[in-house]
């Protein structure tokens, strides 16, 4: 598939959805072709000297090639093979392929009411809104099944795009965020940690004399560990103990006292105010909703 572009009539329903897609499209710009094609709408039309504003986001793959990208916010940036970039409503830009290579490029458009806090969770923005090292082969097949529903229009068809859509969002992110963490020490450490928080989470764990039996300062293993797992090694290991009371609590017939001692809480009255704050619920009011 050398080119396809759709731009979709949407019923008022689609526009109520939290994120809705406008468009998308796959086009192979071989080396020393016209670029852009001509075939898109006017307000989607845009040469190199003028650029142009679009209204909507929009999520561009160049799969393979290069070129350059230029907007308002962020400046002149060269794109190589396997980066994602986005296109902000209301922020000029301007992109284009080299004349010696070409590339081979997918692009999504869309709305909605989500996309501002989806494009907030991620790791793009207008002064940054390039994710490079993106998998061809993930990427790919993500962008191609979209452009599939949208041949077929079959019912529900919207919904599949649109989850599809965030789900490129969250791929990129993620292994921009992995990137910065493959192949290092404190990589390992970190699953090293995690393992033992997991295997010893009915005891007290002293978190600094951890840090030193992985070989790392405790400063620096915390914010690593909450960069890359969301949260520190202590809340972590009370999570995990939270969790295993919730589950036997909805499985088991133990005294609410001896599962909170089994999990490591030294009194029934300080595991208690602790499941209720973590969940909303006292243990027994949890225990009694998963029984009834």
């Amino acid at each position: 598939m050398k080119y396809f572009s759709r731009y979709l009539p949407l019923a008022d329903e689609a526009r109520q959805q939290s994120l809705y897609i406008l468009a998308s499209g796959h086009q192979l710009i071989p080396p020393h072709a016209s670029y852009p094609p001509t075939s898109h709408p006017a307000d989607h039309q845009f040469r190199w000297e003028q650029g142009r504003t679009l209204q909507e986001y929009q999520l561009v793959y160049i799969a393979n090639g290069g070129g350059l990208f230029e907007s308002r916010s962020a400046g002149r940036r060269r794109i190589e093979a396997e980066t994602l970039f986005i296109l902000f409503p209301g922020e000029w830009h301007r992109y284009s392929p080299d004349p010696e290579t070409g590339w081979d490029e997918y692009w999504v458009a869309f709305q909605g009411r989500i996309a501002e806090t989806l494009i907030a969770e991620s790791a793009l923005s207008p002064s940054d809104p390039l994710l490079g090292g993106q998998p061809t082969e993930r990427m790919q097949h993500e962008f191609v099944q979209i452009m599939e529903e949208m041949r077929r229009e079959a019912i529900g068809y919207q919904k599949v795009i649109g989850a599809r859509t965030m789900l490129i969002m969250a791929t990129a992110t993620a292994s921009s965020l992995r990137r910065g963490f493959e192949g290092t020490d404190i990589l390992n450490a970190i699953e090293r940690g995690k393992t033992i928080l997991f295997e010893q989470m009915e005891q007290n764990i002293n978190m600094e004399e951890m840090a030193a039996t992985l070989g790392v300062g405790y400063s620096l293993f915390r914010k690593s560990f909450r960069k890359y797992i969301g949260m520190s090694p202590a809340q972590y290991h009370l999570e995990l103990r939270i969790n295993e009371a919730s589950h036997l609590l909805r499985t088991t017939t133990l005294p609410i006292a001896a599962i909170g001692l089994r999990v490591g809480f030294e009194s029934a009255g300080y595991f208690c105010r602790i499941f209720k704050r973590k969940t909303g619920q006292s243990p027994g009011e949890h225990r009694n909703m998963a029984q009834g």
